[in-house]
Formats: structure tokens, sequence, C-alpha cells
């Protein structure tokens, strides 16, 4: 008959020693192997179930006991002593994974150049290509050849800028419809 502990030690680095004062041998990847007879499972410190938050992200749950816990089944040996000292009794014996804190939104970068064909089809789509075709016929000359001419539009360039000052726009607008013109595929 399988005999089920649960251990805690104060950490993997003192689970691993007592296992090689046990003499227990480790695999090439460095984890011990347990002798016929006994059966291991790693667990790690205790942590809470991971929530989800409102934007959908993982929440990852609170750490209950840092200490690193491993459980063994044993069956016709006697426990080390390292094993015997450790031995806990869990309130709910249950297992939990941890999950890496969530990463900080990644703000999508601003192209530094569009397609004029994409960012004329933003304005449309956002109806202010009238509004924008008026103030480049207003403006006249070199304007009006750009508008015309130009094959893309540079985000940094003062037409842009002086553009979205006539129509009201904001910095942070101004580069979402960047970021919106890019998306178009044709």
């Amino acid at each position: 008959m399988w005999i089920p502990t649960y251990h805690a030690f104060p950490s993997r680095a003192a689970f691993l020693a007592a296992c090689d004062g046990a003499g227990w041998l480790r695999g090439p990847d460095g984890k011990p192997m347990p002798p016929e007879g006994a059966t291991l499972v790693e667990i790690g410190p205790i942590i809470a179930p991971p929530n989800v938050g409102s934007d959908g992200a993982p929440i990852p749950g609170e750490v209950l006991d840092a200490r690193y816990h491993v459980n063994v089944a044993w069956h016709g040996m006697e426990q080390p002593e390292a094993f015997r000292t450790s031995v806990v009794a869990p309130v709910t014996p249950s297992r939990a994974f941890a999950l890496p804190p969530p990463q900080p939104p990644v703000e999508p970068s601003i192209p530094s150049v569009v397609a004029a064909w994409k960012a004329k089809e933003v304005l449309a789509q956002r109806g202010l290509l009238d509004d924008v075709e008026a103030a480049v016929g207003a403006a006249g000359g070199l304007v009006q050849r750009a508008w015309a001419g130009a094959a893309e539009w540079s985000r940094d360039s003062r037409f842009i800028g002086e553009l979205a000052g006539v129509l009201g726009l904001g910095s942070g607008e101004v580069d979402q419809m960047f970021r919106d013109a890019e998306a178009i595929r044709s």
C-alpha cells in the first residue's frame, strides 16, 4: 500500500539537499530520481488559484505559502530523516499552478509614414475628408500640390501638424489615425 506524505522545505535548494542526503540520484536534468518504493511530485510554493481581470488577462493568485512543497508516496520503504522532519498536514490538499505576472499592455507603435491613399481613406471613414479638402483648397499653393501628389504622409511633417490643428485633432487622435491607416490592407 502506498502512503502519501506532504512536505514543506524552506527552499528548493533545501529540498534537493534532502534528496542528496537520502542518497537519491539525479537525472540529466538535475531533478531528483526517487528510489524504487517512492514517487515524487514537486509542487513549489502554494499559490491561490488565478483570476481573470476585466480585460481578460490572467491575474496570478497570491502566494499562500512560499516554502517549497513536494508530495511523496512511499511503498515498502522508510522515509529518510530529512523527509520525516519536513512533513506537513495540508489544510486542503489541492494543486494550483503559478502564472507569470501579467505584462503591462503594449501601446501599439505609431507608423512614421503611411501611404497617402490609406490616410485619405481613414479621413473619409471618420467623416473628415471634406473638411480636409476644404482646408487644403483654402491653403492653395504648395499645400494643394502636396495633397494632390504625395505618395505617402509622414507623421512628423509640419503639414500634418497644421492640418490637425485646423481640424481640432489632438496628437493622440492623429497617432491613432496613422495606426488605422497602416492597418488597411488592399
